[in-house]
């Protein structure tokens, strides 16, 4: 080799090395500079997230609630190994700053009136009104004059919530609402799922390629990768109980792994608890955003209606009305279980059975809930 070819050769490797520590030395980071706090509520599929997030963006200076499905596939995305933690944290953060700018400019928000997330079915609709013609200048002003804080829902995600954790840190409030596996309305609304994961075009779940039993390529939510041989080969009852135990248990674990630090400032609600006693959670959760509930928190929770004298669940509840003129006007949790174990046994398998009664055990115990 010449002189020549060598340094060129030379002058490649020095650039190569060049180009591989400043690869290394390219860490991704986001900071946040606009959003001061932050609100998330999460809960499972019928378990009281819209009556809870509601009430929680009446409290002064709360953000109406959002539903953002890209900050659950970020944390999917991690969990299945396809995104590191520090791209994961860019995201999310860089995601949320765009998000309070929005809001102070009523840019991106629900002004269908049938919505359950539009801007009227919140306590406070005017604000938005008000912001329609704010200039982004004038927003990020307002913003760090005023420090909203943000309000997100998300479903489902406390088993994968890492991400979220790692990005917020003592910014963060996580309010984690929890309700007895053994409902009817619950166990209802998982079983629909089960089946439209795979048909419906219009939910934002990250899906996974597999193969079913008899070797045709399908498609699974995320989330049952883990189970994934247990739940093929289950019907929609028993899939409806393996994914509640498999959520419940890990967000069990989750929780308590994150409790340990006092970096993170996490409320678990039962909704049993709270639609009886809400006022206490209330307080709580006022408490960790630094305000105090006023008279549009009152009417909130008037419109929700809660305090309640009853778990009864309306669409349940009518229902065994019309079959039965003696059914009580006041259910007790004991009430709505025995209705929700009759409603799985009618199609679950005694082993998806026996994993439901022991995970409801598990739920009572956790909680301290009596029936």
């Amino acid at each position: 080799m010449g002189d020549g070819a060598f340094g060129n050769f030379k002058f490649f490797l020095i650039n190569m090395s060049i180009m591989s520590e400043s690869k290394d030395l390219c860490k991704l980071d986001r900071q946040l500079n606009l959003v001061k706090k932050i609100v998330i509520v999460d809960g499972m599929i019928g378990g009281g997230k819209n009556l809870l997030t509601s009430i929680v963006s009446s409290l002064p200076n709360v953000e109406m609630w959002i539903h953002r499905p890209q900050i659950e596939q970020i944390c999917a995305l991690f969990h299945l190994g396809h995104i590191s933690l520090d791209a994961s944290k860019t995201l999310i953060n860089t995601w949320l700053e765009e998000e309070i700018l929005n809001l102070n400019m009523s840019r991106n928000i629900n002004f269908k009136p049938s919505d359950i997330s539009s801007v009227f079915c919140d306590v406070k609709p005017s604000r938005y009104f008000k912001r329609l013609f704010q200039s982004p200048v004038k927003a990020k002003e307002s913003i760090e004059k005023n420090m909203p804080i943000l309000n997100i829902m998300t479903h489902v995600n406390t088993s994968y919530a890492r991400p979220l954790f790692e990005a917020l840190a003592e910014r963060l409030t996580y309010i984690r609402v929890s309700r007895h596996p053994m409902t009817t309305n619950m166990l209802m609304h998982n079983k629909k799922w089960t089946e439209r994961w795979g048909s419906d075009d219009r939910h934002s779940y990250i899906l996974y390629k597999t193969f079913d039993g008899n070797g045709n390529l399908i498609s699974l939510p995320f989330f049952a990768k883990d189970i994934e041989k247990l739940y093929l080969n289950s019907n929609t009852t028993d899939r409806s109980i393996l994914l509640y135990d498999y959520w419940i248990r890990n967000g069990d674990t989750f929780i308590d792994n994150f409790k340990k630090s006092n970096k993170w400032d996490i409320i678990e609600i039962p909704y049993e608890k709270f639609v009886s006693n809400p006022h206490s959670y209330i307080l709580k959760i006022a408490e960790s955003l630094g305000v105090k509930p006023d008279n549009k928190t009152k009417k909130m929770m008037r419109k929700q209606k809660v305090p309640r004298s009853s778990l009864a669940e309306e669409s349940n509840v009518g229902q065994l009305r019309k079959k039965s003129k003696s059914i009580k006007k006041n259910f007790s949790l004991h009430d709505v279980c025995a209705q929700g174990r009759a409603y799985a046994a009618e199609t679950a398998s005694p082993r998806a059975l026996y994993i439901l009664d022991q995970l409801s055990d598990h739920y009572e115990k956790r909680h301290q809930i009596k029936k």
